[in-house]
């Protein structure tokens, strides 16, 4: 019985080789653009106190709790999605509105408006510089504050009177037409409002027909992830947003402030394609760097002129003294002694080095070892003085070869 084995010979395996070689690279590329895609696209937040920000300035950790909590938040993009029915508002809500930045007096008065139904608004002021704009009912003058800990001076609604913040962004003072009804805690100093001010870091008005229960305070560090934890914090921010079975959390947008058109193109493309185009710009610079280092086959070309081979040779020996590359220096010199001794000997200038070793040793009586020291090795060239001294050993070994051979 005959058995046949089939075996694959390096010919048969080259083809592959080569296929693998040209592909592997655009596969992999492919592979990271998809990885690197896919990790970019995917949405980040970093905005402060936004819910789906983990960072130490974000309020994950707060959504999370109000949800465990049993409360469902809602994230809306946009106080005018609020404003224009597009979110609907009703008894048994509460709405968060971490900043008015992007709101004007008349959106303000827009908004409380629309939240009439609502359980209560609560807005907070991040910074002294921003004071928010709700109309000419709810005045609010902003101003420095110590950052705490603060304690409530106050029992109303969710404020305990033994609650203790542990920081605050500002001191608010209520003004306007409904002053008298607003509820100040958490004022710089014990016994502050007893004369009749309206100064602290939370601000109180009941509601009316033509408002929600509205909360103004200056809590926004103090509700982040780095310090929610902190004093009275957490227990503070639970009954001011949790009081109700559903939160809805602003997140506010430029276009609140009343833009009636895109300022330009990237205002109407999605958010994440920023991230996209990054990548794919990044790729095709990496795919111009790699196709462009890519040689092609060598071309020979007839020189525009003659250059003798004396400059050339000088020419050679200036680049390598300036690339200090001695080696290559000696190595040539040795090439041309091979070169120019091979004749001599009756051989082709194309001799196999032992071959040329073995007739130079004989003619010139010299050790194999020795000329092949000469001829056949690469050795290490530290300075200059290496340098001359191989270069004087070749030439000394070729003017014996000619003395030797010049008698035949």
């Amino acid at each position: 019985m005959t058995h046949t084995v089939e075996t694959t010979t390096p010919a048969a395996r080259r083809p592959a080789v080569g296929v693998l070689r040209r592909w592997a690279p655009w596969a992999l590329l492919l592979v990271v653009a998809a990885v690197v895609g896919g990790l970019l696209a995917t949405p980040t937040s970093t905005g402060q106190l936004e819910p789906a920000n983990r960072g130490r300035d974000g309020g994950a950790a707060l959504a999370q709790v109000l949800e465990r909590q049993g409360v469902r938040v809602d994230v809306v993009e946009g106080s005018t999605r609020l404003t224009n029915g597009s979110t609907s508002v009703g008894p048994g809500t509460t709405v968060l509105l971490p900043h008015t930045a992007y709101l004007g007096p008349e959106g303000g008065a827009a908004l409380l408006e629309a939240l009439a139904p609502a359980d209560r608004l609560v807005v907070l002021v991040p910074t002294p510089e921003q004071a928010p704009q709700l109309g000419d009912d709810i005045d609010v003058d902003v101003d420095w504050i110590a950052r705490g800990p603060l304690a409530a001076d106050c029992a109303t609604g969710p404020v305990r009177r033994d609650d203790v913040l542990s920081t605050a962004d500002a001191l608010l003072s209520a003004g306007g037409a409904e002053r008298a009804q607003a509820e100040a805690c958490f004022p710089p100093g014990a016994g502050h409002n007893l004369g009749g001010a309206r100064d602290g870091a939370l601000l109180t008005w009941p509601a009316t027909a033509q408002r929600p229960e509205t909360v103004v305070a200056s809590t926004t560090t103090a509700w982040t992830n780095a310090q929610v934890t902190e004093e009275a914090n957490a227990a503070l921010a639970l009954r001011l947003l949790g009081g109700s079975e559903r939160l809805v959390w602003v997140l506010p947008q430029p276009g609140d402030a009343g833009l009636d058109a895109p300022a330009g193109l990237w205002d109407v493309l999605p958010r994440h394609l920023t991230s996209w185009v990054w990548l794919l710009g990044t790729a095709v610079v990496a795919l111009a760097l790699w196709r462009g280092r890519r040689l092609g086959p060598v071309v020979v070309e007839p020189l525009p002129a003659v250059v003798p081979a004396g400059e050339t040779t000088r020419s050679r020996g200036r680049l390598y003294r300036q690339a200090r590359d001695r080696e290559h220096a000696l190595a040539a010199i040795r090439a041309g002694t091979r070169r120019r001794i091979a004749p001599l000997l009756g051989l082709p200038p194309a001799t196999d080095p032992d071959r040329l070793v073995a007739a130079a040793a004989e003619a010139t009586a010299r050790p194999a070892g020795e000329v092949a020291a000469l001829l056949a090795q690469r050795r290490p060239v530290r300075d200059d003085a290496d340098l001359v001294t191989g270069a004087r050993a070749l030439h000394a070994l070729e003017e014996q070869v000619r003395t030797a051979t010049s008698g035949h």
